[in-house]
């Protein structure tokens, strides 16, 4: 959604939840970086998603690694805008 000097998209809800679980914001100010807060975002498999990184332009700084038997995996990337990212899954 264009809001002029906000660029706004949200991630899909989940059936007759009331909201958005969460939002992808640019603006001018906002600037990218490989530095700052680690995002994680969970997913089904981390071997299919980190699979797709580099095809959408991204680039993988961390390959599937086991966290622990009881945490499953997890992987990092940096995204096409510069964006550091993790990803966890249980497989």
């Amino acid at each position: 959604m264009d809001f002029g000097e906000l660029l706004m998209g949200w991630f899909p809800s989940r059936g007759e939840v009331y909201g958005s679980p969460g939002s992808l914001v640019k603006q001018e100010t906002y600037i990218p970086s490989k530095e700052g807060a680690l995002l994680y975002f969970s997913c089904v498999d981390l071997k299919d998603e980190l699979g797709r990184i580099e095809v959408a332009g991204g680039k993988i700084i961390q390959a599937k690694k086991q966290i622990s038997p009881d945490y499953g995996y997890m992987g990092v990337f940096i995204d096409s805008e510069g964006n550091r990212v993790a990803l966890h899954s249980m497989k």
